[in-house]
């Protein structure tokens, strides 16, 4: 597989899916962090994106149970995991990128909002570097301003999220996959400057993505061998 970093700006007329949700969870002056984890395409121009909202500071305290937002863009159900992580399910009633990515062969495996400007930063994996290059030819052919951050061919890393790259690299360098472990989670949640239960969370999503890519990737290989 082929993975790249793409950082896409807003066409004329397109919609976010974090557009979608609440005011206050897209706030990053206090610290209010969103990420797409699973994004596909429905019928017609449509979408669905599942979205973790993560609150270090807890300024979504108000947010205790599930709740509905809509407005002209799409609805959301939003709902609180842990003290310091909330999860979405945004249905998005113009989601042209998330369609044309699903058009071109390619999916998305992260996307996040950029502090700069607004823009999104999407992961995207194709079979290889042919289908992500139509499809980065067809979003700006759409209107879509792009700039591509990074892409290489796929191992375990282009499945994860910055976050998650960051949190298991830390994890790995300081001990805490060592035994007897040289750091616990606690303090590694200060190198990281997050809560212990986002930490968690994190640690054990980037895992599972890591186990999952390396089960697959070998699945052949083991078969062959029973037979």
């Amino acid at each position: 597989m082929y993975c790249v970093k793409l950082l896409i700006g807003e066409a004329e007329g397109g919609n976010s899916c974090f557009k979608i949700l609440p005011p206050e969870c897209r706030d990053s002056d206090n610290g209010v962090e969103c990420e797409v984890i699973q994004c596909t395409s429905l019928a017609g121009e449509g979408g669905c994106a599942m979205i973790r909202v993560m609150d270090p500071h807890g300024t979504l305290q108000n947010i205790t149970e599930k709740q509905y937002y809509g407005n002209e863009m799409g609805e959301c159900t939003i709902d609180r995991i842990s003290s310091h992580q909330l999860m979405a399910m945004v249905m998005n009633n113009n989601c042209q990128i998330s369609k044309m990515v699903s058009e071109s062969g390619c999916m998305i495996t992260s996307a996040v909002s950029s502090k700069d400007n607004g823009d999104i930063c999407w992961t995207i994996v194709g079979p290889n570097s042919v289908y992500v290059m139509n499809l980065i030819k067809r979003l700006n052919a759409e209107g879509f301003r792009t700039e591509r951050k990074s892409s290489f061919q796929s191992d375990y890393a282009a499945l994860l999220s910055d976050r998650q790259e960051e949190a298991l690299r830390l994890a790995l360098e300081h001990g805490y996959y060592e035994i007897p472990r040289r750091i616990n989670l606690e303090e590694l949640c200060l190198l990281l400057n997050c809560s212990k239960s986002t930490l968690d969370v994190t640690l054990r999503n980037a895992e599972r993505k890591v186990i999952t890519h390396y089960v697959l990737q070998n699945r052949e290989t083991v078969f062959n061998r029973k037979k």
